[in-house]
Formats: C-alpha cells, structure tokens, sequence
C-alpha cells in the first residue's frame, strides 16, 4: 500500500481585503478572503483529503487516509464572521490557535475592523461547531529571545487559560511567527503540550511540526503550486 500524505495549512485571519477591507488595512498579508478559503478546502476535498482537528495527528502516527489540518493563528474576531461560515457550508473542521493576552485587542499587524481580536467568550462558537483550539502563547511573543521564567509562563498560562474556556486539556501548540528552537521545544513539553507547530515544511517531528503557510491572496491553484513542494508528513 502506497503512503498517504498528510497536510497542515496555516492562516490568520479571514476578510476580504481589496473588497470590504482596504489593502493598507493588511501590510503583511495576515488576511484570506472567505472565497480563497473555500477554494482552498474545495481543491484539498476534491484531491482525497479528510480535514481533522490538529489532536488527531499527535504523536505523528502515519494516517490511513489523507488528512488535512487547517489551522489559524493569532485570535481574529473574523474567524467567526467569516472563517467559520465557510467551514461549516464546506463541513470542514479546524484548530485555531489563540493569545489570551489579546483578549478583545486589536492586533498589531492589522489595522481597522479586520483586525480585532475576538473575546474569549467568542470561543465558545468555534467549539459548538465542533472546532479545535490550542494556545499561540501568551500574547505572540518570538519564544526563543525570552529568559526560561518568562517562556515557562508564556506557555503555561496560555495553555490555562485555553483550558478554562474550553473545559479540557490543552494539548497543542502553535509557537508565534512559527519560530522555535530545542530549549522552546523542551519548554513546551514541559509546560504539558503534546505536539508544537513550527512553519514551513519540512519533516515531521512532534514538537517542531510542519505547516504549509496558505496563500492569502490566491485561491486553488496558488495552493496546489505549493502543495506540490510539501514533503510528507510520516515517512512509510
């Protein structure tokens, strides 16, 4: 039997930026329109793939079919406006990684309405529809510039508050700008997390798992250019 791939995708937030948001709004490209985001799931369905939550691949076990985890960084307030719209009429789950320090905030990078950081009681949608959520830190700092004190508490009390919200474990994490480095890693699985997404691809290790940056401006073909690069995720 052949080996299957497996893929993780990583976003941020979901808006239309050149139609209901200005391009100066998103400088460094955070954004895809809800369009791209249903391009995107359409080609990974029609190409074989099962999208399951980030937990179902910890450890790095090798699947036995196609799966795909679509993952989103950062905390948007879109992600329920108009992430979660698409996911739900595609019937597609996904984990969104969140910073409980920005809580309510605005994000840095994104100026206006699309950026707004979503309250932790706007979690509660994303888990009634039966999406995954794990910790970006405390409040998306590059985890490896910080002393062992401050990185311990970046990552254990994300994973806490996580925890509170969602009423179990926090068991993922994906580490801010996707940055990491073997003292991170050790801190992660100190602090109880069971598997660390890094960025771009590469192989598979649990604590430093790649993902695939989707294409924020572009729709399916964009997305399968890229897919053809994507090392597999388990070796046979």
């Amino acid at each position: 039997m052949s080996v299957l791939r497996a893929v993780a995708l990583a976003y941020h937030g979901v808006d239309d930026v050149g139609g209901t948001v200005p391009v100066a709004d998103d400088p460094h490209r955070l954004l895809t329109s809800p369009e791209h985001l249903r391009g995107h799931v359409r080609l990974l369905r029609r190409l074989g793939y099962r999208f399951v939550p980030a937990e179902a691949v910890l450890g790095g076990e090798r699947p036995a079919e196609r799966v795909a985890v679509l993952s989103f960084d950062d905390g948007f307030a879109n992600w329920v406006t108009h992430a979660l719209p698409v996911l739900e009429q595609e019937r597609a789950v996904a984990s969104f990684y969140v910073c409980p320090g920005w809580w309510e905030d605005q994000h840095p990078l994104v100026a206006g309405p699309a950026g707004r950081v979503m309250a932790a009681a706007d979690v509660r949608r994303l888990l009634d529809a039966g999406m995954g959520l794990g910790s970006h830190a405390w409040d998306h700092p590059d985890l490896r510039g910080l002393d062992d004190a401050e990185l311990a508490r970046q990552l254990t009390d994300s994973r806490a508050a996580v925890a509170e919200v969602t009423g179990a474990p926090c068991r993922t994490v994906a580490y801010p700008y996707g940055l990491s480095d073997p003292r991170v890693q050790a801190a992660a699985a100190a602090a109880g997390y069971e598997l660390g997404w890094g960025w771009q691809p590469g192989p598979w290790a649990v604590f430093d798992a790649p993902r695939l940056p989707a294409p924020p401006r572009h729709g399916a073909r964009r997305l399968a250019l890229k897919l053809l690069g994507v090392r597999r995720f388990w070796a046979p």
